[in-house]
Protein backbone atom coordinates (compact mmCIF):
# COMPACT_ATOMS: atom_id res chain seq x y z
CA UNK A 1 0.00 0.00 0.00
CA UNK A 2 1.31 3.45 -0.89
CA UNK A 3 2.06 5.84 1.94
CA UNK A 4 -0.03 8.99 1.69
CA UNK A 5 1.55 12.40 2.15
CA UNK A 6 -0.65 14.25 4.61
CA UNK A 7 1.56 17.32 5.00
CA UNK A 8 -1.08 19.52 3.30
CA UNK A 9 -3.74 18.26 5.73
CA UNK A 10 -1.48 18.90 8.72
CA UNK A 11 -0.68 22.39 7.41
CA UNK A 12 -4.41 23.10 6.98
CA UNK A 13 -5.19 21.99 10.55
CA UNK A 14 -2.35 24.19 11.86
CA UNK A 15 -3.80 27.08 9.85
CA UNK A 16 -7.27 26.42 11.28
CA UNK A 17 -5.82 26.32 14.81
CA UNK A 18 -4.49 29.84 14.15
CA UNK A 19 -7.81 31.05 12.68
CA UNK A 20 -9.60 29.60 15.73
CA UNK A 21 -7.14 31.23 18.17
CA UNK A 22 -7.51 34.60 16.46
CA UNK A 23 -11.32 34.42 16.38
CA UNK A 24 -11.56 33.38 20.04
CA UNK A 25 -9.15 36.13 21.06
CA UNK A 26 -11.35 38.83 19.57
CA UNK A 27 -14.26 38.09 21.87
CA UNK A 28 -17.93 37.34 21.54
CA UNK A 29 -18.22 39.47 18.43
CA UNK A 30 -16.47 36.67 16.58
CA UNK A 31 -18.84 33.83 17.39
CA UNK A 32 -19.68 33.79 13.68
CA UNK A 33 -16.02 32.96 13.00
CA UNK A 34 -15.69 30.36 15.77
CA UNK A 35 -18.84 28.26 15.38
CA UNK A 36 -18.22 27.35 11.67
CA UNK A 37 -14.91 25.72 12.68
CA UNK A 38 -17.01 23.00 14.30
CA UNK A 39 -18.77 20.31 12.28
CA UNK A 40 -22.53 19.73 12.44
CA UNK A 41 -22.10 16.82 14.91
CA UNK A 42 -19.41 18.44 17.04
CA UNK A 43 -19.13 18.07 20.80
CA UNK A 44 -17.40 20.27 23.38
CA UNK A 45 -15.94 18.41 26.36
CA UNK A 46 -14.74 21.21 28.62
CA UNK A 47 -13.65 20.79 32.27
CA UNK A 48 -16.38 21.06 34.87
CA UNK A 49 -19.10 21.28 32.21
CA UNK A 50 -21.49 18.72 30.75
CA UNK A 51 -20.78 17.80 27.11
CA UNK A 52 -22.27 20.25 24.60
CA UNK A 53 -23.49 18.96 21.21
CA UNK A 54 -24.22 20.77 17.95
CA UNK A 55 -23.70 24.28 16.57
CA UNK A 56 -26.47 26.03 18.56
CA UNK A 57 -25.25 24.67 21.91
CA UNK A 58 -21.60 25.33 20.96
CA UNK A 59 -22.44 28.96 20.17
CA UNK A 60 -24.17 29.27 23.56
CA UNK A 61 -21.18 27.72 25.38
CA UNK A 62 -18.69 30.06 23.70
CA UNK A 63 -20.92 33.07 24.39
CA UNK A 64 -21.03 32.16 28.07
CA UNK A 65 -17.24 31.65 28.12
CA UNK A 66 -16.74 35.16 26.73
CA UNK A 67 -19.12 36.56 29.36
CA UNK A 68 -17.38 34.67 32.18
CA UNK A 69 -13.84 35.51 31.01
CA UNK A 70 -13.62 39.14 29.83
CA UNK A 71 -10.87 40.09 27.37
CA UNK A 72 -10.32 36.39 26.64
CA UNK A 73 -7.25 35.42 24.61
CA UNK A 74 -6.48 31.94 23.28
CA UNK A 75 -3.37 30.52 21.60
CA UNK A 76 -3.16 26.95 20.32
CA UNK A 77 0.32 25.43 20.06
CA UNK A 78 -0.01 22.08 18.29
CA UNK A 79 2.55 19.49 19.38
CA UNK A 80 1.37 16.53 17.35
CA UNK A 81 -1.15 16.14 14.54
CA UNK A 82 -1.95 12.65 13.29
CA UNK A 83 -3.97 12.05 10.14
CA UNK A 84 -5.91 8.77 9.74
CA UNK A 85 -4.85 6.37 6.99
CA UNK A 86 -7.84 7.23 4.84
CA UNK A 87 -7.28 10.97 5.42
CA UNK A 88 -10.75 11.80 6.73
CA UNK A 89 -9.98 12.18 10.46
CA UNK A 90 -7.17 13.71 12.47
CA UNK A 91 -6.15 14.17 16.07
CA UNK A 92 -4.56 17.45 17.14
CA UNK A 93 -2.77 17.45 20.52
CA UNK A 94 -0.98 20.39 22.07
CA UNK A 95 -0.86 23.21 24.56
CA UNK A 96 -3.31 26.05 24.77
CA UNK A 97 -2.48 29.34 26.42
CA UNK A 98 -5.39 31.31 27.82
CA UNK A 99 -5.64 34.76 29.37
CA UNK A 100 -8.50 36.91 30.65
CA UNK A 101 -9.16 39.84 32.93
CA UNK A 102 -10.59 39.37 36.41
CA UNK A 103 -12.14 42.22 38.37
CA UNK A 104 -11.85 41.98 42.15
CA UNK A 105 -12.79 44.15 45.08
CA UNK A 106 -9.74 44.82 47.25
CA UNK A 107 -10.11 47.02 50.33
CA UNK A 108 -13.18 48.70 48.88
CA UNK A 109 -11.57 49.34 45.49
CA UNK A 110 -12.04 47.63 42.19
CA UNK A 111 -8.86 46.07 40.83
CA UNK A 112 -8.38 44.41 37.47
CA UNK A 113 -5.89 41.61 37.10
CA UNK A 114 -4.76 39.74 34.00
CA UNK A 115 -4.88 35.97 34.57
CA UNK A 116 -2.88 33.52 32.46
CA UNK A 117 -3.27 29.75 32.35
CA UNK A 118 -1.95 26.85 30.30
CA UNK A 119 -3.88 23.72 29.40
CA UNK A 120 -3.46 20.61 27.29
CA UNK A 121 -5.93 19.96 24.49
CA UNK A 122 -7.03 17.19 22.18
CA UNK A 123 -9.15 18.10 19.19
CA UNK A 124 -10.50 15.49 16.81
CA UNK A 125 -11.01 16.80 13.29
CA UNK A 126 -13.10 15.25 10.55
CA UNK A 127 -13.57 16.14 6.91
CA UNK A 128 -17.02 17.49 6.06
CA UNK A 129 -17.55 18.07 2.33
CA UNK A 130 -13.77 18.12 1.89
CA UNK A 131 -13.08 20.70 4.64
CA UNK A 132 -11.60 20.01 8.08
CA UNK A 133 -14.10 20.59 10.91
CA UNK A 134 -13.86 19.99 14.65
CA UNK A 135 -15.66 16.85 15.80
CA UNK A 136 -14.52 16.85 19.47
CA UNK A 137 -13.01 19.77 21.40
CA UNK A 138 -11.54 18.84 24.77
CA UNK A 139 -8.99 20.34 27.15
CA UNK A 140 -7.86 20.14 30.75
CA UNK A 141 -5.96 22.61 32.85
CA UNK A 142 -2.37 22.03 33.89
CA UNK A 143 -1.54 21.96 37.58
CA UNK A 144 -0.30 25.32 38.90
CA UNK A 145 3.42 25.73 38.55
CA UNK A 146 5.38 25.90 41.79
Amino acid sequence: MAVENFSADEAEIRRLDKVWSDAASKGAGNLDNIVPIYGPNATLVWPGQPPVHGPRAIRKAWKKAFEDFPDFHLTFSPVRIDISEDGDMASDFGKVGMAWTETKRVKGRTAKQRVKATAKYVVVWTKVDGAWKVLYDSYNMNAPEA
